[in-house]
């Protein structure tokens, strides 16, 4: 079921969950869990316990090295 909220406000239990975040209560990843089935963008969630939205990291990438991968190799019985 979705509810759209047409008048832009923040569901008050998100407000709660974002106040026993900054007291310690409540871990980053379950606010986040729960802030976002409550319907809050994840920039909103983040921006309710005051923190900015997680970029991804842009380092250098080293070229060349070997790359490795596993994988399963069947036999075959008919040529």
């Amino acid at each position: 079921m979705t509810h759209k909220n047409v008048r832009g406000e923040i569901h008050p239990v998100a407000q709660m969950y974002a106040k026993e975040h900054l007291d310690g209560e409540m871990d980053r990843r379950e606010f986040m869990a729960r802030a976002t089935a409550l319907g809050v963008t994840a920039a909103g969630a983040y921006g309710l316990i005051g923190a900015s939205t997680p970029v991804a990291a842009g380092g250098h990438l080293q070229q060349g090295g070997t790359m490795r991968m596993a994988m399963e190799c069947i036999a075959l019985k008919d040529p």
